[in-house]
């Protein structure tokens, strides 16, 4: 498993408890990544990057795998990789040979045999009002997380904004990661992170790098969603209806009397 998707299955599970007396507690992790972006001016962006130290970080507007040779020195140790527009065989070869550890790609330009590099994060890049059928034949594709552009949001995040990520979050086993333009509000963070978004992609070049700590420490500070006590997975509902299997997440803790019916 990459760096990446290590770092998603953390964020869904949460970090396992270390064993045994004088065991080191296990690293702290954020309710949701934060993703920087960064669109243009790389080597400025990259400077950011450094700086702020994100969960991982995109880079997108590069001419091809063999642009990363003139940025290769900006790039972070933690999880990087490249947001493009399409994607052959032979370039997702050699983006992972250079170190990339994600790929952000949309549907269209993206060949079957480029997401053959299971160790790769694949993320697939959505509009957000994406209908039924479509959400049941993606939840089949060889891909690992849905990256839905919300940037069309600038302000307080509406109920119809929330619903438009619920919509997918619910009927899909993939993470779900949210491409906003500002960051949300700390009670807009808490639905994002209810509705079972794993991430936040922002890009560097739209707000401030105060601004970016800020979200940072917001993030790392937010409190993991506590399943009510009747509560289920929230893949349920894929799980049955769409054979997609069952989302990314916290697994169901079961109530007393379903252990009761166990132990008879």
């Amino acid at each position: 498993m990459g760096k990446f998707l290590d770092l998603m299955e953390r964020i869904a599970n949460g970090s396992p408890a270390g064993l045994g007396f004088g065991a080191a507690r296990a690293t702290k992790v954020p309710s949701m990544a934060l993703i920087t972006l960064v669109s243009g001016h790389h080597a400025h962006g990259l400077k950011t990057v450094a700086t702020l130290v994100p969960d991982a970080t995109l880079v997108s507007g590069l001419k091809g795998p063999a642009a990363l040779g003139d940025i290769k020195g900006g790039l972070p140790a933690a999880p990087w990789g490249v947001s493009i527009e399409g994607l052959s065989e032979a370039e997702a070869k050699e983006y992972r040979e250079h170190g990339c550890d994600l790929l952000a790609f949309p549907l269209q330009g993206t060949m079957a045999a480029a997401l053959d590099e299971e160790e790769v994060g694949r993320v697939l890049c959505l509009e957000p009002h994406v209908q039924e059928p479509e959400l049941r034949a993606i939840d089949t594709l060889p891909v690992d997380a849905l990256l839905v552009n919300m940037t069309v949001v600038s302000g307080p995040w509406s109920l119809q904004d929330l619903m438009a990520i619920g919509a997918i979050s619910r009927r899909s086993s993939k993470y779900v990661l949210v491409s906003v333009s500002q960051p949300p509000g700390k009670k807009d963070l808490e639905a994002l992170r209810d509705l079972g978004v794993r991430g936040l992609v922002l890009d560097v070049g739209a707000v401030s790098l105060e601004v970016l700590k800020e979200l940072k420490t917001t993030l790392l500070e937010m409190p993991r969603k506590r399943p009510q006590r009747k509560e289920r997975t929230t893949a349920i509902l894929p799980g049955s209806v769409y054979g997609g299997g069952q989302a990314a997440g916290p697994a169901h803790e079961p109530d007393h009397e379903e252990e009761e019916e166990d132990d008879e």
